[in-house]
Order: C-alpha cells, then structure tokens, then sequence
C-alpha cells in the first residue's frame, strides 16, 4: 500500500479515521509555553496577600483599641483619603464634584448608620464583620488584572463590614472616621499598591506593614502576633515554595488531536486590497 499523507486534496485507501502509529507521537510537544517562576518571584507576589491580611488584622484591631477619632484625626484621615483618590483618577472638576457629593451622603447618613444595627447583638455583628473582611481577603484583586465582580464583591464587603462595626461607636465621628478608614483602607491603597508591586519600595511597605501589625497586636493582644508570625511564614516562605515544587509537576500534553488554534498575521483589509491589485 502507498505510504499514509496526511493531506486531504488526493485519495488514499485508508479509512477517514486511521492513523499512521509510526507518526502519532512525533509531533507531541510537553508543557508548551509554559512560564515558570523562581522561589524569589513567588516571594515577591506574596507580598501582595501579606500586606492585605496585615492591613485587615489592623483595621479591625483598631476598632477595639481606639474606638473614638478626634476631630483632627478625622480631618487627617479625610484629607489621606481625598489626596489618594485624585492620585488614582485624577484631578477634574467631576472628580471634584464626586468627592463632594459622597462627603455630603456620609456625613447625612452617618446618624443612621451610628443606629442601623441597634436591635442586634454584638456577636452577632462581629461575626458579620469578620466574615465580610474573610471575603475581602479571599476575592481581593491581587494581580491588579481580575474580572470587575470579583473586585467589586471583595470592597463591597469590607464596606459591609465597616459600616456593621460603626454601628457599635457612640459618637459621629467615629462612626465616619471608621468608613473612611475603610475606603482608605480597601479603596485607596490597593489600587496605589499595584502600582508599585514591581520595585523596591513595595518591600519597604511590606515591611512597614507587617511591623506595625505586630507591634500593635503584641502591645494590646499579644496572642495575635503568632498567627501573624505562621502568616508570614506561609506567604513569604511555605507559599513559594509550594508553588515552586508544583511548577515541576506540571506535564501538560500538545498533539495533533488538539482543536485548530487560528493565528493573527495582521492580514487586513488594506492588504488584500493590494493583493487584489
């Protein structure tokens, strides 16, 4: 019989469905395009998961330890926030107007909010709370690349959570002095962050986080600063090196029995104008 061609513009007397066992395998290509990692790269992305649990575990500690904020702090904390803000989008008179209108809504609603969980118990809001900032962790953007409902539940419920914890002060102040700090918090620095997740000074803030986590949980709780200590452990160290041993297990195939893949060649309609020609 002739030798197989694996052509379909002659006949040949094999059925639709052979295959030439001698040409099978050959064209079998592993793990191809496959981008590895090195355990200092992961390092670096762990980064990321650290500073997000450092802030939560800070925002929620200081809720409990310095539950009234001075006017002057509330000024403060409003500026960081407003300043931060234009940095992210701009200065323009609609931002402006923006930022006018929410400090308008926040300031009228925080009676409401000082009062919206009165009926409930502590317990029960605190639980509400703490599950709504586990949510923030887990669905937080970290690659600055995610779908647009996965960052919008994840702040959506460190909002919730904010405002569920407002509820629990005694004064105006505080009450929005805890909001701002949350958009602060999970609004503001997130978006800074990603913008300087490459360089140095990422590390720095790394650093400065995490230190100030564990000073203020040693000094008021000091139980905390060891699931602060197994934290680290985990996104600086076990982490990586998990992600690194998975990379060499990894054995995906790539055969001719692979769906067609079509390519771009930037052929345009101004081209085959000129190939008309």
């Amino acid at each position: 019989m002739p030798k197989f061609m694996k052509v379909l513009y002659c006949s040949q007397p094999y059925p639709d469905n052979f295959t030439d066992k001698t040409l099978f395998l050959n064209a079998l290509k592993r793990n191809k395009n496959l981008t590895t990692y090195s355990f200092w790269d992961c390092m670096e992305k762990g980064q990321l998961p650290l500073q997000q649990l450092s802030c939560t575990v800070t925002f929620f500690l200081l809720h409990f330890i310095e539950p009234n904020v001075s006017e002057e702090l509330l000024y403060c904390m409003a500026f960081i926030t407003i300043i931060g803000y234009l940095a992210i989008v701009g200065f323009s008179f609609k931002e402006s107007r923006t930022i006018i209108l929410f400090g308008g809504f926040l300031f009228g609603l925080s009676p409401i909010i000082q009062t919206l969980t009165r009926t409930i118990s502590d317990d029960t809001i605190y639980a509400m709370a703490s599950i709504c900032l586990a949510i923030n962790f887990i669905l937080h953007d970290y690659s600055g690349q995610g779908d647009y409902m996965s960052k919008c539940v994840s702040l959506n419920a460190a909002i919730f959570a904010a405002v569920c914890m407002a509820s629990r002060l005694n004064d105006l102040n505080s009450v929005i002095g805890t909001i701002i700090l949350a958009i602060l918090t999970y609004g503001i620095v997130p978006p800074l962050r990603n913008q300087i997740k490459d360089s140095l000074l990422m590390s720095f803030c790394t650093v400065v986080t995490v230190i100030s986590t564990a000073l203020i949980s040693f000094t008021f709780i000091p139980l905390m600063i060891i699931p602060l200590i197994i934290s680290v452990i985990t996104c600086l160290l076990v982490g990586p090196a998990l992600y690194v041993y998975l990379q060499t297990q990894k054995d995906n195939i790539y055969g001719p029995w692979d769906e067609a893949v079509l390519k771009d060649l930037g052929y345009t309609a101004h081209n085959r104008d000129i190939s008309a020609e």
